[in-house]
């Protein structure tokens, strides 16, 4: 069954992390393959849940991107060393491929083999010493020529004899390769001479008398004497004419198309082989290719902007979007189903397909609902939090047998608020939105605690890192938010040019790069609505 990823924003919060696994929890129920996923690295209160409720973290997911693996076609074809040249002209011509990928016996990939080394070839070879310079072997001579044995045992291995006419028996050594045509005489004189194989050229409807010998192979060929020598020239083997010193790209499967583009743009060769981890042949790809792919299957939780979802997300099919946010930025190639509320978490909208499809929330999935519902509401303090979050809450506590849903919720959030001793840039980037105002970038990045005074005295250091962050990024403004969950304010660390903005959207002076906002706990409701108005007065 084709797998369906299901994940948050970038940064993730408890809500993002509870909603991936609830919405893979529910979905599995109804006969997808869904993988609950996060897009970095969990913090101490999503930590302090998911070891509550006794969940494993969801894998990292680093990219959607298409890679080879997706492509709806792949040319699988592959020559050994030990096939006939003209096994792999035909297998090229058959597949229309101008180069395939040569592999050794144990199929480990060693060169590429194109149709103009073949060629090359052709134009160098003088039969006369066709099997001293260039290696083949009985198989290969016996399939190239399609011959028939129809006297003596044909030998097996490697040739290491020489090739001879019937004409030239006085330089022939014993065990040589005879070619002559269906005259009695010529046979009779290469058995004779000690040949270990006569070839008799025979076209259709000629008479040939077996000639009965345990020493001497006789193969019959239905090709004309000029054409037969022609043929032997192909049953070369592919090993005994590869240039291992050319140079080719080569890719590895799991490698992603946005990546290999320009490789194969700018690249001489048109065949590109693609390798397994390890060494051997996945297949062989063309540029032409790179159009065709399955894309990834993915559901978007508790976020719709693609600035703030997975790299690659251009590249996924979107089957469902569930989320608490406004939409911007958003668009798909295809219809896409999309659940969204004027609510405080996106668990309460999950919980709401749970009752819709009539399935009850195991007891640690409904523990992770709540979690998700307390730490976005802040217990039920943000401006943000609905009537119906309440609601949802009380009904997942009697699911998740939490008796004092308070009790718990503070217990969670204080779980993941002591900061003393993290490092600055995890903390300023734990949860780290960037809105596009204007012409503005503008980053907002926030953190609850119950001990404010723990950052206050750190702000040598926020300064430090959110410069840092500016010089990078170029953002216009950075606005770090410490929210106070105990007493429902916000200290507020503001830099870049754009600080006039925060002081007009605020009437509030920003001193000494700080400002406090009293009764404000919400960045999506009480922080960009206001500098997005401050935005279009300017």
């Amino acid at each position: 069954m084709e797998e369906v990823l299901v994940f948050g924003h970038k940064n993730p919060d408890t809500d993002s992390i509870c909603s991936s696994i609830a919405m893979a929890n529910l979905r599995k129920k109804q006969g997808l393959n869904v993988i609950p996923c996060r897009l970095g690295e969990i913090n101490r209160e999503t930590k302090f849940v998911l070891d509550k409720v006794g969940v494993k973290v969801p894998k990292l997911l680093k990219t959607v991107s298409a890679q080879i693996t997706d492509l709806s076609y792949v040319e699988k074809s592959t020559v050994s060393t030990q096939d006939s040249i003209k096994e792999a002209l035909d297998l090229m011509t058959k597949e229309n491929f101008s180069s395939l990928p040569v592999i050794d016996t144990d199929g480990y990939f060693k060169t590429m083999l194109s149709i103009s080394d073949i060629a090359n070839t052709y134009l160098e070879i003088d039969y006369s010493d066709l099997f001293s310079k260039y290696s083949t072997t009985y198989e290969n001579l016996k399939e190239a020529l399609d011959g028939e044995v129809i006297s003596g045992v044909y030998p097996k291995g490697e040739i290491t004899s020489n090739l001879k006419e019937v004409s030239e028996l006085e330089s022939m050594e014993k065990g040589d390769i005879i070619i002559t045509t269906s005259l009695t005489d010529g046979i009779d004189k290469s058995i004779q001479a000690g040949a270990k194989v006569v070839i008799v050229c025979c076209k259709k409807g000629d008479f040939i008398s077996p000639r009965v010998t345990s020493e001497c192979a006789i193969m019959l060929v239905r090709h004309s004497f000029v054409k037969s020598i022609s043929l032997i020239s192909q049953s070369i083997s592919v090993g005994g004419i590869l240039n291992t010193e050319k140079v080719f790209f080569n890719f590895n499967k799991e490698d992603f198309l946005n990546e290999i583009k320009g490789i194969m743009k700018d690249a001489s060769q048109t065949n590109f082989p693609v390798l397994e981890d390890d060494g051997k042949v996945y297949g062989t790809i063309r540029t032409k290719h790179l159009i065709d792919f399955h894309r990834k299957k993915v559901i978007l939780v508790d976020h719709n902007e693609f600035s703030q979802s997975v790299e690659g997300i251009q590249d996924a099919q979107i089957l469902e979007v569930v989320d608490h946010h406004k939409f911007a930025n958003f668009q798909t190639n295809e219809a896409t189903k999309i659940r969204t509320e004027p609510v405080g978490c996106t668990s309460t909208i999950i919980y709401g397909l749970y009752k819709e499809a009539k399935i009850e929330p195991d007891e640690k999935t409904a523990l992770l609902m709540l979690s998700a519902i307390l730490s976005d509401t802040l217990l039920f303090k943000s401006p943000t939090c609905t009537a119906k979050d309440v609601e949802v809450t009380k009904e997942l506590g009697k699911f998740a047998k939490i008796e004092d849903i308070e009790k718990y919720g503070m217990e969670m959030l204080i779980a993941g608020t002591s900061m003393s001793k993290e490092n600055m840039k995890e903390i300023i980037n734990q949860d780290k939105k960037v809105f596009p105002i204007g012409d503005m970038e503008i980053a907002v990045a926030q953190i609850n605690t119950v001990q404010i005074k723990e950052l206050e005295d750190r702000k040598t250091e926020i300064k430090k890192e959110i410069e840092h962050e500016i010089g990078k990024y170029g953002y216009s403004l950075f606005i770090f938010v410490v929210t106070d969950i105990i007493n429902s304010n916000s200290l507020l660390f503001v830099y870049g040019k754009e600080i006039d903005l925060v002081q007009n959207a605020f009437r509030k002076d920003v001193v000494d790069n700080e400002v406090l906002l009293e009764n404000v706990v919400s960045r999506k409701k009480q922080i960009i609505p206001f500098l997005m108005t401050a935005a279009q007065n300017i």
